[in-house]
């Protein structure tokens, strides 16, 4: 729920399709349990673990950025807090799946090492695109950075897929149709390898 969730280089922005993409994997969840955690300068568990998707969903729609009390963008805090909800929950190999536009937060390859430590799996969603897209203020204007040039965030697909690679999982980025959805469904259902080799990055 970082600023550059509003960029608007998806329609109506990234935030918007994330969203619908996230109510889409909780209605064609299978079985097992899942948790939401949402994060932006801080990172919050809105629920934790439970086989109750509906109310997952439900909690889902009203995330905005806005909401977010520090600005920022810090995914290595939402793997921190992943993995104590796995460890409360007493699960030994649990998939983490990060919904996000950006890999770059301080701390991020440590948090990751210690999710696979534990022995968990972390997979990425990528939102965007290369090109990226201003993101709009509510005065109607475009934010900018403080050198007053509009900020323009970018989607950093190698860098995404590498972080899916380290972390034992696949990387998809986000489509307009089902393929994405499919993919994100096959690698979360997945069991873990006994050998812990890594599976090559979905496209």
């Amino acid at each position: 729920l970082s600023r550059s969730m509003d960029s608007t280089d998806l329609t109506p922005d990234r935030l918007t399709r994330a969203r619908l993409k996230l109510l889409d994997l909780l209605e064609h969840r299978r079985e097992g349990q899942t948790a939401l955690i949402a994060y932006a300068g801080r990172a919050f568990a809105v629920t934790p673990l439970t086989d109750d998707t509906k109310t997952i969903a439900a909690l889902a729609q009203t995330l905005e950025t806005d909401l977010m009390p520090s600005p920022g963008s810090r995914p290595d805090l939402a793997l921190d807090q992943a993995r104590e909800l796995l460890r409360q929950a007493g699960v030994r190999a649990g998939q983490v799946l990060l919904i996000t536009d950006s890999a770059e937060a301080p701390g991020l390859a440590a948090a990751l090492a210690r999710l696979r430590t534990d022995g968990h799996r972390l997979h990425l969603l990528g939102v965007g695109s290369e090109d990226g897209a201003p993101i709009r203020t509510s005065d109607g204007g475009f934010l900018k950075d403080a050198a007053g040039a509009i900020v323009i965030p970018h989607l950093d697909q190698s860098a995404l897929q590498q972080l899916a690679a380290d972390g034992g999982g696949s990387y998809v980025r986000l489509t307009l149709d089902n393929r994405d959805l499919e993919q994100l469904l096959e690698a979360l259902e997945r069991p873990a390898l006994e050998d812990d080799a890594e599976p090559s990055p979905l496209q």
